[in-house]
């Protein structure tokens, strides 16, 4: 006997009245059960079918004696993403840095913050039905909260967010495999990665998988996971792990996906806006939810059309159009500052037929969960009984941003390199030959985590601006291949400009002057390049030699090859090991310096000549890096070139 009563209906996915149903959820003849007009009011009512049993069967066999043309359906998925978190546990400042001052706090002006985080994501779940909550890594590294307690707090507000799979970043293996296990163990939502082969790191291996099919609203959707082939230079992962192709393992694990019948693929991951754009041409890649390059991605029609202070370098989604079909690329900037919320609809076949969606920033507009809020206070606590130690001030803003740092001169790498020359001051011994042993200091800028807002310093922001624990070395090289460590820095550095990247490598330097020509091939952009004597009576700057000697200060993350400078690595005459953290020694400078007024000097500069402008600007202007050439000009509307000096 048939008996179809309220029940039954609501298993079947059918409201009381005729929506447009699932195709999977509805077949034909549940359909046309459901829409003829006498049966549905009975449904309404919840009788049972058996009292219209008559006009069930007249309908049946009018429905198999005729031909049913098949229903067109549609299917709606929301993306709720997020990528480089990097431990904003806590709101932050408007510049992401972390604690949010207590001024801001005041007036109600923090952003992100996990407690959002989980207001914003839950608002959207319980709005629409077929929903994934995706993680593109770097979840690690960035604030004293991971610097104290990582291993242990990352795990527990990952999983509290409920997300449905994470990707992993280059910074999860910032304090090696041995310490990113116990994470991997403990999170709830699946870890996906197609690229790396873990065979000879057996506990790792199990821990992740290259792909992971989740049904939602009935459809299968594949999730296919991808971290930067560049993380054994970014990071410390280890001889053991191998990191192949992204694209290549993306595109192979698509394939074994579509064989599986999966028409629907996102694709998850972490190597920057560049390559997310590549994947997206992959066949059946239908979204990439990137991150790595902090990109923030924003529909606007000019500058000041933006939530805040971040500067869109494409649309959201970035549309991808290939072979009749079209992939979407999102990216949600950083620091728990944004939740990403994309909007797609698909075709029977899997096809993108529809989107929309932005990022929606996490200002004072989204209310704190209190749960949350009572989860983060405990640690909160500990964070500041541990860090809340006042070492200095600051006159001025040092900043720290990557969209700064990673692309011209900023005064917080000043600052740091100038304290990595101080701390080798007070190190050693002088030489009654010189007047400082060494004059030179460079750091990447991938190494500076944080801005530290004009007031008091703390133990906390220091910390939160160089939580990698790198320790303090010196070599001894000659000037060709310090010339070649120049040119590195600006390697990639057109990429940056055309598709938002950043390269963490680019360096902060002191006692040197460096002019580029951008213009130029990779590997020829260095024009010039003085060096601070220290064995002069009176400093002041001198050309570069190729053949000569220099003592160089940096890193060990930079010295042992990290961010691709073979070079220091490679060609290194003496190492002396200082044996002193990198932020111990830049605590230090702070505390005897204070209070710290650090500028811009113009280190970097390079010509730039206009190609049609009026004829009052026609002479060449020598423009410095260090300064914001390329949004002034751009909103100029001049079209400039490089010219050599």
């Amino acid at each position: 006997m048939l008996s179809l009563t309220l029940q039954g209906r609501r298993r079947m996915g059918l409201s009381g009245s005729c929506t447009r149903p699932s195709c999977s959820q509805c077949p034909t003849l549940s359909l046309i059960l459901c829409c003829h007009p006498h049966i549905r009011t009975f449904l309404r009512s919840g009788h049972d079918v058996l009292h219209l049993l008559p006009s069930i069967v007249a309908v049946v066999v009018v429905a198999l004696t005729m031909t049913v043309a098949p229903t067109s359906c549609e299917y709606q998925l929301t993306i709720l993403h997020t990528n480089d978190v990097h431990a904003r546990f806590d709101e932050t400042s408007v510049y992401s840095s972390s604690p949010c001052p207590p001024n801001e706090v005041a007036a109600n002006n923090c952003f992100g913050g996990f407690a959002r985080l989980v207001t914003a994501s839950r608002e959207v779940r319980q709005t629409y039905n077929n929903t994934l909550f995706l993680d593109a890594g770097d979840q690690f590294q960035g604030t004293i909260w991971f610097y104290y307690f990582g291993q242990v707090v990352t795990p527990i507000f990952v999983n509290h967010l409920q997300y449905d799979a994470l990707a992993i970043g280059n910074h999860e293996f910032d304090r090696g495999v041995s310490y990113l296990v116990p994470y991997l163990q403990n999170v709830t939502a699946t870890v996906v990665n197609a690229n790396i082969d873990a065979t000879l790191e057996p506990e790792m291996k199990p821990l992740f998988e290259k792909s992971v099919i989740k049904t939602v609203g009935g459809q299968r959707i594949g999730i296919i996971g991808y971290t930067t082939q560049e993380t054994p230079d970014l990071s410390s992962a280890g001889q053991n792990l191998k990191f192949g192709d992204v694209v290549e393992a993306v595109r192979k694990e698509a394939e074994a996906l579509t064989r599986q019948g999966i028409n629907k693929i996102i694709a998850l991951g972490h190597a920057g806006y560049s390559v997310d754009k590549e994947i997206a041409t992959i066949p059946g890649v239908d979204v990439v939810v990137g991150g790595h390059s902090h990109t923030f991605l924003y529909n606007a029609s000019n500058l000041n059309d933006r939530p805040s202070t971040e500067v869109a370098l494409g649309d959201y989604p970035t549309v991808v159009e290939k072979n009749g079909s079209r992939a979407l690329v999102v990216q949600a900037y950083a620091y728990s500052k944004y939740l990403g919320i994309l909007h797609v609809t698909f075709d029977d076949n899997g096809n993108v037929i529809d989107y929309n969606g932005k990022p929606r920033l996490l200002d004072a507009s989204v209310q704190n969960d209190n749960a949350t809020l009572e989860m983060l206070k405990p640690w909160r606590e500990k964070v500041s009984v541990e860090s809340s130690s006042v070492i200095g001030k600051t006159l001025v803003n040092l900043e720290g941003s990557s969209t700064i740092c990673r692309i011209r001169e900023c005064n917080l790498g000043n600052l740091i390199a100038d304290g990595m020359i101080y701390g080798n001051r007070k190190l050693l011994e002088q030489d009654p030959d010189r007047w400082s042993d060494v004059t030179i200091a460079i750091t990447n800028g991938g190494g500076i985590r944080d801005t530290i807002v004009r007031g008091n310093v703390t133990i906390a922001n220091i910390l939160n601006v160089m939580p990698f624990q790198n320790t303090i070395d010196a070599i001894t090289i000659k000037g060709k291949y310090l010339q070649a460590a120049l040119e590195h820095s600006v390697s990639r550095y057109k990429t940056c400009n055309q598709t938002g990247d950043l390269f963490g490598g680019f360096l902060q330097v002191s006692g040197l002057q460096v002019r580029y020509d951008l213009s130029q091939p990779v590997g020829q952009r260095v024009v010039s390049v003085q060096a601070l004597c220290n064995d002069c009576l009176v400093p002041r700057y001198f050309p570069l030699e190729a053949e000569k000697v220099y003592k160089v200060i940096l890193p060990s993350f930079v010295r042992t090859g990290g961010d691709g400078y073979t070079m220091f690595r490679d060609n290194a005459l003496n190492t002396e090991l200082y044996n002193r953290l990198d932020s111990e020694v830049f605590l230090a400078y702070v505390t005897k310096t204070s209070p710290l007024r650090k500028g811009l000097r113009d280190v970097f500069s390079t010509w730039w000549a206009p190609m049609t402008v009026p004829r009052q600007a026609e002479l060449p202007i020598l423009l410095p890096v260090g300064r914001h050439w390329l949004q002034s000009y751009r909103s100029l509307g001049l079209p400039l070139s490089l010219k050599s000096i």
